[in-house]
């Protein structure tokens, strides 16, 4: 339970901090439905079956550049690589994960949230068989157009891929 309030809590003070920098950058607002099932899938194999990002909040649909939300499946078996990250907050949905930050492992189950703050080095590894689900937030953004450029397949969202 204070898991979830944790998350709710962290969400409100994202967005609001999101509406601020908006507000004195002078972005203008553009109208658009708020309720989204995503906008474009990312995929990756490995040897034990494929990962995937679904992007459900960026640029595309927020109507300007700023915090991202994903939602990631790392499959069974996943080992990534140690990356940076200005500002992330997972949180995991489905199985357990090994959120390794500047090499110091926590294991993080349903219901609790992992943040990556900029200096921070950071590696995700699956611990579950059936693979991990985490719902992640980028408030800062950024984050998408890495994935643009790192060869995984891209699928557009209600597009049929190839």
């Amino acid at each position: 339970m204070k898991s979830m309030l944790f998350a709710a809590a962290s969400l409100v003070l994202v967005l609001a901090a999101c509406e601020r920098n908006d507000a004195e950058k002078g972005v203008t607002r553009v109208d658009y439905d708020i309720v989204a099932t995503g906008t474009r899938r990312f995929e990756w194999d490995t040897d034990t079956g494929a990962g995937s990002i679904k992007v459900l909040l960026e640029q595309a649909n927020l109507g300007s550049a700023g915090a991202e939300v994903a939602e990631i499946f790392f499959p069974p078996g996943f080992k990534g690589t140690t990356h940076p990250h200005e500002l992330e907050i997972i949180y995991v949905l489905e199985g357990e994960l090994d959120h390794i930050v500047n090499g110091e492992s926590h294991i993080l189950g349903p219901g609790m949230i992992g943040v990556v703050r900029e200096p921070d080095l950071v590696v995700h590894r699956s611990q579950s068989p059936e693979g991990v689900r985490v719902l992640v937030i980028w408030p800062l953004g950024g984050e998408v157009a890495g994935f643009e450029q790192s060869g995984m397949r891209e699928i557009e969202l209600g597009a049929t891929p190839d």
